[in-house]
């Protein structure tokens, strides 16, 4: 694999910005070109902050970066390959808020547009999968509902690639957006059961039985995936099992507030 690196300064979108530090990387495989935006700076002046500069900058961005696709490519001249990935250097938490809520909008949009969309990509896959072909089939979100288990299951290393494929972005990311996604659903569903309540208060202790367990499972799925994703830093633990606990308890705190921000923020966004 043999990496080039060309860094493009510009001032991205608005006069509002100062200068940006846009890396692409030209990457070989085999012969085959591709890239990746590797988007390291990125500064909006206060006077200018709420005002959705920061989402319009990473949509462009994204846009670009589909842009780059296929043969009928209207890519800028300063890249003469696809763009595979777009990545963030370190972002800091307002960073990383900004980019899961363009990353979940986006995924949104997929999901609302294009329930099946053809996407070639090179993915290892097991003997049991070998037969299947590498079309984004975003059909698997509707298999179950929130009231079965098997929602919560964990999604496939190659649904997982092709979503991140699709939207060029990492897989963490493509993980962090389902997520964020059957949140949404389970939220969208204990309204709708509430609304049932609210007609029929003989089966309130059952409803809220059912609500609770439904979110039992999208906890344990979030906190599954917590453990995995950071499984170094609770081995690096020196208190054992029992610090991990607690580090793993502060972690989803702190994750499920910040899906519940995004959740809301979609909803907003939606009635406006």
């Amino acid at each position: 694999i043999v990496f080039h690196c060309s860094p493009v300064w510009g001032v991205f979108l608005t006069p509002y910005m100062y200068k940006g530090n846009l890396f692409l990387f030209d990457v070989s495989f085999a012969g085959v070109g591709v890239e990746f935006i590797f988007y390291q700076i990125a500064m909006i002046l206060p006077p200018y902050h709420r005002g959705g500069h920061g989402s319009m900058m990473l949509h462009s961005l994204h846009a670009y970066a589909q842009s780059t696709c296929g043969a009928n490519s209207t890519a800028l001249p300063m890249s003469t390959l696809e763009i595979l990935e777009v990545n963030v250097e370190d972002p800091a938490p307002a960073f990383v808020a900004l980019r899961d809520s363009v990353d979940y909008q986006r995924f949104v949009a997929l999901c609302s547009s294009t329930p099946t969309l053809d996407v070639s990509i090179d993915v290892a896959v097991s003997e049991k999968d070998s037969g299947s072909d590498n079309a984004l089939n975003l059909r698997y979100l509707n298999d179950y509902d929130a009231t079965n288990k098997e929602y919560f299951l964990p999604v496939s290393e190659i649904q997982l690639a092709t979503v991140a494929r699709a939207l060029k972005i990492t897989k963490r990311q493509a993980q962090i957006v389902h997520e964020v996604y059957k949140l949404a659903q389970v939220e969208q569903w204990k309204r709708y059961q509430q609304t049932l309540t609210g007609k029929d208060t003989s089966n309130n202790g059952k409803e809220d039985e059912l609500i609770s367990k439904v979110e039992t499972n999208y906890r344990l799925m979030v906190k599954r995936s917590l453990r995995s994703f950071r499984m170094e830093e609770l081995g690096a633990c020196a208190g054992g099992k029992e610090e991990q606990k607690i580090l793993l308890g502060r972690w989803f705190e702190e994750t499920i507030s910040h899906y519940h921000r995004l959740v809301l923020g979609s909803d907003r966004r939606r009635i406006c």
